[in-house]
């Protein structure tokens, strides 16, 4: 039995549930590399400053061909949206008040840019991906904010392709399908032929606002022989989460889902 089924067995809130299956995630994850991961908490390095201003004619081309394409349907957002659901005594643990709080500038980010996907072997084929827009991004280097509306995790949308846990407990939700930026466009490993090459992580920046930060892959949490960081071009891949697929195979089995593992050639066959 499925830990998740087991957990569902339980008397619990759906934020509790939530909790509790991070939990035993989190201290799987931690026994198998050794312990406690540390991740460095920064600031997003001037990236969305409000009095930031991109002047260069290379630049102002290039953030027109990124609002050209972004979707009439979602707000382009890069600070967080908390429904008014959320109680204030939670909200209070995550997002300072409105005298210290940091408005992020809404324009697009010079660390990474979006494109629809033209491999045919792609699972995403047609659809739109995330590109590394710097010539190399190091490992554990900080790239842009997943961002999204906030609500309790019991009243996130099931319907939503866009949803990540949030909250250090994993109470709460992070939904970038009506509101967000270029984060929302970070397409799963599985089915690619290749490794993740980036990871979520939860920080804090310099006012104390809990933020969810997309960081490339430290060495020695990638799976990738050699692995280096990201090179100008190459698409950034995140792992969703088995729960995130369970939830959309037949009965929870991923066995039909995957066709295709790290390292395996379109239409199988033996690892590159």
């Amino acid at each position: 039995m499925q830990m998740e089924q087991i957990i569902r067995m339980l008397t619990l809130k759906e934020r509790e549930r939530r909790a509790l299956v991070r939990y035993v995630e989190k201290r799987i994850e931690e026994e198998m590399n050794g312990g406690p991961r540390k991740v460095e908490l920064q600031d997003s390095d001037g990236e969305y400053e409000l009095n930031d201003k991109t002047s260069d004619a290379a630049s102002h081309i290039y953030q027109k061909q990124q609002e050209h394409q972004w979707p009439k349907n979602v707000t382009f957002s890069n600070n967080y949206e908390w429904e008014a659901s959320v109680p204030a005594v939670i909200k209070m643990k995550y997002y300072p008040s409105d005298n210290i709080r940091r408005q992020r500038s809404n324009h697009f980010s010079r660390n990474v840019y979006f494109k629809r996907i033209t491999d045919e072997d792609h699972p995403a084929y047609g659809q739109y991906g995330l590109f590394c827009a710097l010539p190399h991004a190091k490992p554990g280097q900080w790239l842009l904010d997943y961002v999204g509306r906030v609500t309790l995790g019991e009243d996130q949308n099931k319907e939503s392709d866009y949803v990540s846990e949030f909250g250090a407990h994993s109470e709460l939700s992070c939904d970038a399908n009506t509101l967000g930026n270029e984060a929302r466009f970070l397409n799963d490993f599985r089915n690619t032929g290749r490794f993740p090459n980036v990871e979520f992580n939860f920080r804090r920046d310099k006012n104390g606002e809990f933020r969810q930060g997309v960081y490339v892959k430290q060495v020695k949490e990638s799976k990738e022989e050699g692995f280096d960081g990201i090179r100008q071009d190459e698409e950034l891949l995140v792992s969703y989460g088995k729960g995130y697929w369970r939830s959309r195979c037949n009965n929870g089995d991923l066995s039909d889902f995957i066709k295709r593992l790290p390292g395996q050639p379109p239409g199988g066959g033996k690892p590159n």
